[in-house]
């Protein structure tokens, strides 16, 4: 673990069940590393979900976007950097980056976390001295964008696949709703086998748009258009949409 300039990182080792049919680091990986080295960076800044938790609050993701430039194989190691670049009363940005022993850059991500309040389920307000508690923020951006791109959810098409999914338990996290790279999961199921077993989509952006909770059914749409995949979820009444993700 390295701590500097308002960047953290950690060393990884690449293990077999980070792969993927194609025998490299998958899209879900590397974000699960992103995803892990945050709660890390979090934990050593003591506002962890453990930390937290005392003041009945907790972490959620919002966004989403990874582009990816090299996988890594079994065995290899990587280092991964996060900081955090912006934040307000509302919403946090974090972005990280992806290097191999060579020094490549193997992948970029952003990503918008917000607090919740236990209690009364509703967005809480950030402290105003986040900066403070993490030691330093960068502004630095991955992708040079202040935010997230708005991700269409409404054609004029018919969706090219329709799929239905009951929630399972081992679909849940710590916040006892749908983990949110387990919607990568629900995306990948719609794709047509053909893309699935081609080349990696090397871009990914989700955004969470309503929380999915165990025993409910939900119902995922693919649209494909110019050779981008886009990925609906909807609940079972086909009105409310639980996310939007696109592939490409």
């Amino acid at each position: 673990m390295k701590f500097e300039n308002g960047i953290f990182e950690e060393n990884y080792k690449i293990s077999y069940s980070q792969m993927g049919i194609h025998d490299v680091l998958t899209n879900r990986s590397f974000l699960s590393l992103m995803e892990n080295l945050a709660g890390q960076h979090s934990a050593y800044c003591h506002f962890s979900f453990a930390d937290i938790a005392k003041d009945n609050l907790t972490w959620v993701i919002l966004n989403w976007k990874l582009q990816v430039f090299r996988r890594p194989k079994d065995e290899e190691e990587v280092v991964v950097e996060t900081w955090g670049r912006f934040f307000n009363k509302v919403y946090v940005l974090r972005d990280y980056k992806v290097i191999d022993d060579d020094g490549n850059l193997c992948a970029i991500a952003t990503s918008k976390w917000c607090l919740i309040d236990n209690k009364k389920r509703k967005i809480a307000h950030l402290p105003d001295n986040l900066d403070e508690i993490y030691h330093e923020f960068r502004s630095e951006s991955v992708f040079n964008v202040d935010d997230f791109p708005k991700l269409n959810a409404s054609f004029d098409v018919e969706p090219s696949f329709k799929d239905e999914y009951k929630i399972r338990r081992f679909d849940l996290d710590i916040n006892h709703h749908v983990h949110n790279l387990n919607y990568l999961n629900f995306a990948y199921e719609l794709l047509p086998m053909d893309v699935y077993t081609g080349n990696e989509l090397n871009n990914v952006e989700i955004a969470y748009k309503k929380e999915i909770k165990y025993g409910e059914t939900i119902h995922s749409f693919l649209y494909v258009e110019n050779n981008q995949y886009t990925i609906v979820i909807k609940d079972e009444d086909e009105q409310l949409i639980h996310s939007i993700i696109k592939l490409y």
